[in-house]
């Protein structure tokens, strides 16, 4: 009873405030507990988490599967607004039709880490070092395509296609003040790369001449586009069948992090937010018994 009743907590707390927890747990079962208890518990447990030793979350798999990466802020005592990174890898087959226009994913692998780089990626390569066939997906950042790149030189690459169109947009708005010719030259534009043809989309920007505000909207896209033409071959991408947007992974900022993490009110340690972090993640990415396992080998 003692493991259940703690695991109960566990479980409530990473979801609520760890007063609403306690509340809710004593009114469900009539058990005296409080905030303080759930919220020692679920820092204890999800600093087991941390403690223990990597494991491989994947076996061995030529199956493709998707991986992205992307970052969240958590307001933390010590650094003020810090980013959690997040990774989630799903297999392709895991891509389910839910209704017209509109998937879900019915299971993944997650990975959150609030210090370095270097140690995020270190934890994630738990999970994408044993997937032979891996397509990522992020948005712009150099960090990511950087040590992608290194550590993944076969894998393929893409550009989330919304933060491309986005960037040609918040372009188009400082080159044309006339809102129909915009919009007929961003429908242009935007068919090229789903050709093949980013090149184009790049020359095309390159010759317009513009005003001094707009030259640096001009610059900015060049060379955002200009880095990342190679992860733009979106006619290609399509052919295959591959996804072209992170979508997951910011749905997987918003279900680990924002929903939990920054609830009003909330301002954590940097050691705090990690272990509410790793609870989350064993529990988003199907993991839950290892949170279990360690209540039973603790009690």
């Amino acid at each position: 009873m003692r493991a259940y009743l703690q695991e109960l907590l566990v479980y409530t707390g990473e979801s609520l405030v760890f007063e609403e927890a306690g509340e809710l747990i004593e009114k469900l079962l009539h058990i005296p507990v409080n905030g303080k208890q759930a919220e020692r518990l679920c820092h204890h447990y999800g600093q087991l988490l941390e403690e223990q030793s990597p494991e491989k979350k994947l076996q061995k798999d030529s199956r493709l599967h998707y991986a992205m990466v992307d970052e969240g802020m958590v307001l933390t005592r010590e650094q003020s607004w810090k980013e959690l990174k997040v990774g989630r890898v799903f297999p392709a087959a895991a891509v389910l039709a839910e209704n017209e226009g509109r998937d879900f994913i019915s299971s993944s692998s997650y990975t959150a880490y609030l210090g370095s780089r270097e140690m995020f990626f270190d934890k994630l390569c738990g999970t994408t070092d044993a997937l032979a066939n891996l397509v990522w997906i992020a948005d712009g950042a150099r960090w990511i395509w950087n040590w992608v790149g290194d550590h993944y030189p076969q894998a393929v690459q893409i550009l989330d296609y919304y933060h491309c169109k986005e960037k040609l947009c918040l372009f188009a708005q400082h080159a044309f003040k006339e809102e129909t010719e915009r919009k007929q030259w961003i429908e242009e534009q935007e068919e090229l790369p789903f050709a093949d043809q980013v090149e184009i989309v790049i020359a095309n920007v390159a010759f317009m001449h513009l005003k001094a505000e707009a030259k640096k909207q001009q610059q900015s896209l060049l060379t955002y586009y200009g880095h990342n033409k190679e992860r733009m071959r979106y006619g290609t991408y399509r052919q295959k069948g591959y996804l072209i947007g992170s979508g997951a992974v910011e749905a997987a900022i918003r279900q680990l992090v924002q929903q939990r993490l920054k609830l009003s009110g909330q301002r954590w340690t940097m050691q705090g937010a990690q272990q509410m972090a790793n609870l989350r993640v064993a529990k988003k990415s199907g993991e839950w018994k290892r949170v279990r396992d360690l209540i039973v080998n603790q009690v």
